[in-house]
Formats: C-alpha cells, structure tokens, sequence
C-alpha cells in the first residue's frame, strides 16, 4: 500500500500544478509614438550653458510578443536612448526618467506609468573623454487596459526643463 501510495503522489501534486498554471495568450501590440514635447531630456542645470548631457529617444522596438494573462496585458517594449556628454560629469552612470502613457482608440489615456532607465556613458579608449552612447532597456508595460491601441513614450521634464529646451 505504501508503494502504491508512493507512486500516485508525484501524479497527483503534478495535476495540482497543472490546473494552477497561468495560460498565456498573443495579442496584437499597441502602435508606439514617442511624445514631440518630451522627447529630449537635459539633466538638472538652471541654465542652457550648464547642461552636461542631452538625451534623446531614438529608437524603439517590440521583439517580444506581446501577451494577455488571465485579467492583465504584457507590452515589452525595449527603446534606445542617445546620449551626448555636454559638460563635465563626475560620473558616467546615469538614471534617466521616462513616462509610458495607454491611449485607446478616441486618444484618452487611459494610464500613465513611470519607468526609470540607467545606463552608463562610454569613454574614448584614447583620451578617456566621455562620449555619444547608446543606452537600451526594456520597458515592461503591465496594465488591465486590454483595449489599449497606442503607447506615447517620454521623459519627465518638469517646466523649467521644458523651458530650457523651448
């Protein structure tokens, strides 16, 4: 008895897991845009003649499918950020601000989520001067909005950073 007990356990905690897996489904991914006003972002200086870097959102891409799970939406979005040295900066390493804002058909939002990017600038091998470098990562966009049909990605500026790129 205790053999045949020992034989249907495995089987039996194998059937519980099975019922309790998560399916997983494909569904068409949102367009993605990158916003005109926020675009660009600069670090934290008071004027135009103290910025040390310039960032730019150049590029995205979405090579992960996108996946519904039981009440919830996957976007994987992965983005590109150049970034250009301007000034002196003490350290290359860098934690760049960035918004993903869920629009519907009729361009409501319907959310907004906040994503931090970080990322280091590369030195010249020659003259160890800080210079362009690409910066990518992978926003993973979890929401309950499955009729989600644009994502607008872009830095958060507050307005004395917007003024100075104005």
């Amino acid at each position: 008895q205790i053999f045949i007990f020992i034989i249907f356990l495995p089987l039996l905690a194998c059937s519980s897991l099975i019922k309790n897996k998560q399916t997983s489904s494909d569904f068409n991914c949102p367009k993605v845009f990158f916003s005109s006003e926020d675009r660009v972002y600069i670090d934290n200086s008071i004027s135009f003649d103290d910025i040390k870097i310039k960032a730019e959102l150049n590029n995205f891409a979405i090579n992960k499918q996108c996946q519904q799970q039981e009440n919830i939406a996957i976007i994987p979005v992965d983005i590109l950020i150049v970034v250009n040295p301007i000034g002196d900066l003490e350290e290359s390493l860098l934690s760049l601000p960035v918004y993903v804002s869920l629009l519907d058909v009729n361009d409501e939002v319907l959310e907004t989520q906040y994503f931090s990017v970080s990322g280091s600038i590369n030195r010249n091998g020659e003259t160890n001067n800080l210079i362009e470098s690409d910066i990518t990562d992978r926003l993973q966009i979890i929401t309950k909005y499955f009729n989600t049909s644009q994502l607008v990605i872009g830095f958060m500026l507050d307005e004395q950073k917007k003024e100075l790129l104005d």
